[in-house]
Formats: C-alpha cells, sequence, structure tokens
C-alpha cells in the first residue's frame, strides 16, 4: 500500500511539474511571439524597394482566408493603402504593416467590400503610433460623405479612447478620415493626385457599370510604374493608362464558376443572391479580358487580385485562369492575403509570401 502511495504521489509531482513546464514554455513562445508582431515593421524592412502587398484580396462573397478589397503599396518609404474593406486593418497588422506608417488611402469606388474597413484603419493608425493628424483619403468626389460618415459612426468610440487614455494627448482629428477629393479624370486623362519622395499616383477613370465614379490608379516610382485596376469592366481607357507597366494588378470574375454559384442558388430558392450572381459579371471583367487588357497594354506581369467567385484552395486556380495564358505572354500571379510582389528596373519581378 505505502508502495502504491508513493507511486502515486511521484506520477502527480511529474503531472503537476509537467503542468508548470508546459505553461512556462507556452508563455515563453508568447512572448516571442508577441516581441515579432509588436516589433515587425516591413516599411522600414523593405524602403528602399517598389513593393505591392495584398491586404485583402477578398470579395463580398465569404472567404475567411481573405479580407475585404486592399492594395499596399510601399515606395520610397511610403506606405499607400488602395481600398480597405472588411478586415483589411487586422490583415495589415498580421503582416507587420504598421497601420501608423500609412501615407494615404485611395479608394477606387465606394461599394461596401472596399470601404467597410475605414474606421478600424483609422482607428489602428492612431494606435500604433500616436499619430495627431487626420488619416488621408482620397477619392473621387463623394469620398467627403464616405469620410463623414465613418468618422459619426464612430464617433463614440473615439470619446471613449480619447478619455480613456488622457496621457496621450491625442485630438479628435487623430482618429479621424480627411477627404482629399478630385474630379473624376475624363478618358485619356490621367492627372497627377499625389507627389512626394519620388512618388507619383494619378487617377484613371474605369467603368463599373452603375457605380459611378469608379477609378484605377497607377504609381511610378523610379522608372517603374504599377496600375491597380479597381473593378472594372474591360476597358480602352486602362489599356492607355497602364501601357508599358511593370506590373497590372487587376479584378477578374470567371463567369463560369459564377454562373455555378446563381444556379445551385436559385436550386434552393435564395433569388436574391442568384440574382446578384445573374448580374455582376455584366461589370466586372473576367480573367481573359484582363490579360488581353495586359497584352494589349504591354504589361510586362499581371497580378488578379479581388477574385470572383473566392479561390479558397489552389487547385481552383486552373479554372478560374482558363484562356488566360493564351491571351497573354508575361508572368501571371493570383495574389493571396499576405504575397507580396517587389518590382527591380533589372530584375523579374518576386513573389515572396508573407503569411
Amino acid at each position: 500500500m505505502k508502495r502504491l502511495i508513493v507511486v502515486f504521489v511521484s506520477i502527480s509531482i511529474i503531472g503537476f511539474s509537467s503542468y508548470q513546464f508546459k505553461n512556462t514554455l507556452a508563455m515563453i513562445l508568447f512572448k516571442q511571439a508577441i516581441t515579432a508582431q509588436v516589433t515587425r515593421d516591413l516599411v522600414l524592412d523593405y524602403a528602399d524597394g517598389f513593393h505591392v502587398i495584398s491586404c485583402g484580396s477578398g470579395t463580398p462573397l465569404p472567404d475567411l482566408s481573405m479580407s475585404g478589397g486592399c492594395t499596399a503599396v510601399i515606395a520610397a518609404g511610403q506606405l499607400f493603402l488602395f481600398d480597405a474593406g472588411e478586415g483589411s486593418a487586422e490583415t495589415l497588422g498580421v503582416l507587420g504593416l504598421r497601420p501608423s506608417r500609412i501615407d494615404a488611402i485611395f479608394l477606387t469606388h465606394f461599394h461596401s467590400d472596399h470601404i467597410a474597413g475605414l474606421g478600424s484603419m483609422a482607428l489602428q493608425r492612431n494606435i500604433g503610433n500616436n499619430i495627431k493628424t487626420s488619416l488621408p483619403l482620397y477619392g473621387a468626389l463623394g469620398v467627403e460623405e464616405v469620410a463623414t460618415g465613418f468618422n459619426l459612426a464612430f464617433a463614440q468610440d473615439h470619446a471613449y479612447r480619447i478619455e480613456h487614455h488622457p496621457s496621450l494627448n491625442a485630438p479628435l482629428e487623430a482618429l479621424q478620415l480627411e477627404a482629399r477629393a478630385f474630379d473624376l479624370p475624363p478618358n485619356g486623362k490621367f492627372p497627377e493626385i499625389y507627389a512626394a519622395k519620388g512618388v507619383s499616383i494619378r487617377a484613371i477613370a474605369v467603368p463599373h457599370g452603375p457605380v459611378r465614379p469608379a477609378l484605377a490608379y497607377s504609381v511610378e516610382y523610379q522608372g517603374m510604374k504599377v496600375v491597380i485596376s479597381g473593378d472594372t469592366q474591360i476597358s480602352r481607357n486602362l489599356v492607355l493608362a497602364a501601357t508599358g507597366a511593370d506590373l497590372l494588378v487587376h479584378e477578374g470574375l470567371q463567369a463560369e464558376m459564377v454562373g455555378v454559384i446563381e444556379q445551385i442558388a436559385l436550386a434552393d430558392g435564395q433569388t436574391a443572391l442568384a440574382t446578384i450572381m445573374h448580374d455582376i459579371p455584366s461589370y466586372h471583367a473576367t480573367p481573359v479580358e484582363a490579360a488581353q487588357v495586359a497584352a494589349e497594354a504591354g504589361v510586362k506581369s499581371l497580378a488578379f487580385t479581388h477574385m470572383i467567385p473566392p479561390l479558397p484552395v489552389g487547385l481552383l486556380e486552373g479554372p478560374f485562369l482558363s484562356g488566360v495564358n493564351e491571351a497573354y505572354g508575361g508572368t501571371v500571379f493570383v495574389l493571396r492575403d499576405g504575397h507580396m510582389i517587389s518590382l527591380s528596373v533589372d530584375k523579374a519581378p518576386i513573389r515572396t509570401k508573407l503569411l
């Protein structure tokens, strides 16, 4: 009996020690992970280059692996965002793209999946470095309403946070968006709307069905050019603006795959979803049409984002890209959240997976 008690006590001690060791190990790993996350600064790491990063390749259709529309560009140590869909602020944080580094956000249009993350983006920007100024939000006329709406919706939250952290001495505007509106440019005209530290950003009108205004943007730096399509149908104006670009980041809707969703929704009695799936191909470009734009514009590389439908597994990239290689002979990427494309004047683009 004594021996049994000794064995039991020994096992208990070992078990307790093992439990304590697990907790100690967990806290060590936690500290290492938090240190890596909090101190990571991708803008500082890549300040000298020209890089395009997907901070949201998703759409309104559910896909936990991709946030709402958001493309980040690092150039000359500056960080620019093009759209800020739902979840994009959190994705930035995971990637090590500190929202406090954001110099400006540029909206392509005002669909919810491209703007839903703006409130969180403005808040996260202030948290990172106790910034005292508003977050510049560029867009065509109408962007003022977007900024005002988010500022109003978050007004109570802003007041709570200022009151809760008085030592930060944060002014209200530090948590807000500041609209910087410009006229929708006519076709064939691509006005410069931002210029600093050798970076030039231009606005490009694109057709997106009933959505007006709708824009693409070009970013030029050190003789290189990136064009970000936003949501668009096939566009002659985009061909002109993208001529000779090093990289075209373009949306893509695969009509056959969307048709499958329509038929299944219809059979299930989900008429609203079926109607939407029926209608959306009329104001989005297909992957093949995007490839045709890239080919006609003489673009060096083509990267797809905002894939419709979502592609939760790599196997689906095959049918999504069907016909693309026949239409375009350059390098083709499918961007997922955390994919970064680094550009160089004398080298092929390099894709790095940050997640």
